[in-house]
């Protein structure tokens, strides 16, 4: 009877998960490129948002960036929001993010965002529901081409034209 109980508290448990795992995003302050207060509040949203934590110096991040403004493109302005929250950086972002043509909005001097979502290093990638619900956090090493597959599909976006199709 033991052995019993303790499995059905285990499944229990294991029911309750998915319940609790969708996690709310978090509202924050931050200042634009041309410094412009910028207010990004999860109960308030107009449209889903991706939160990009990233480095002028980071690879990785210079690796991706390309494939969430494929994402961008193919959403459309008017169906998602970009924050590209700049972190750990003393480099300069609004430069960087002209040379590499991506049209995010940026957030400058994002490290105390950073602290609220938990990111410790580059890249951090969050995408934010129009509720406010967090959908997808990049887990470390996702491919960038994987990176855009899931959000594509999170966004109800067409999937990524293969080169041979």
């Amino acid at each position: 009877m033991r052995l019993r109980s303790w499995i059905l508290v285990i499944l229990a448990c294991l029911i309750a998960v998915p319940a609790f795992a969708q996690q709310r995003a978090i509202a924050w302050q931050g200042k634009g490129a041309d410094g412009q207060r910028i207010h990004f509040d999860p109960q308030h949203l107009q449209r889903p948002a991706l939160l990009l934590f990233w480095a002028t110096w980071c690879p990785y991040c210079e690796a991706l960036m390309p494939y969430l403004q494929h994402v961008y493109d193919a959403a459309g302005k008017d169906k998602l929001d970009v924050y590209a929250i700049d972190i750990k950086d003393d480099g300069d972002p609004v430069a960087t993010l002209r040379e590499r043509k991506q049209t995010f909005t940026l957030v400058r001097d994002g490290d105390a965002i950073a602290d609220q979502y938990g990111v410790k290093g580059t890249p951090g990638l969050f995408l934010v529901d129009a509720k406010g619900n967090i959908v997808y956090h990049r887990s470390g090493g996702d491919a960038p081409e994987k990176v855009e597959v899931i959000l594509r599909a999170k966004l109800g976006l067409p999937p990524v034209k293969s080169a041979a199709g």
